[in-house]
């Protein structure tokens, strides 16, 4: 499931902006001007407003969902020591999932 600010992102509509995911840096595909909630309290209030939607296209992919869950353990630790090998993980994961074919 995708997460605002690391893979799943909201602008002004019709911004013209581009994203890209914060965990594999892959460029996130748009919706532009979407008519609807931009977060829990704007659905719970039934605001509805206009405006652009980011998503990673690896969103679904089972070690995307892996490298967020990560990547907000990153975040969330106050222990450099942790966040240091949290990090190594997550690179190894991104490692194995984004190479790139050799010409």
């Amino acid at each position: 499931m995708a997460q605002k600010g690391y893979d799943f992102f909201i602008s002004e509509p019709n911004s013209g902006e581009e994203k890209t995911c914060r965990l594999c840096n892959s460029r996130c595909k748009s919706t532009r001007n979407v008519f609807g909630p931009t977060g829990f309290v704007s659905a719970m209030a039934n605001k509805f407003t206009y405006h652009d939607e980011f998503v990673c296209p690896d969103t679904d992919e089972p070690w995307h969902e892996k490298a967020l869950q990560l990547a907000i353990a990153i975040d969330d630790t106050p222990s450099k020591r942790l966040a240091d090998l949290m990090r190594a993980d997550l690179q190894d994961i991104l490692d194995e999932h984004l190479r790139r074919p050799q010409p």
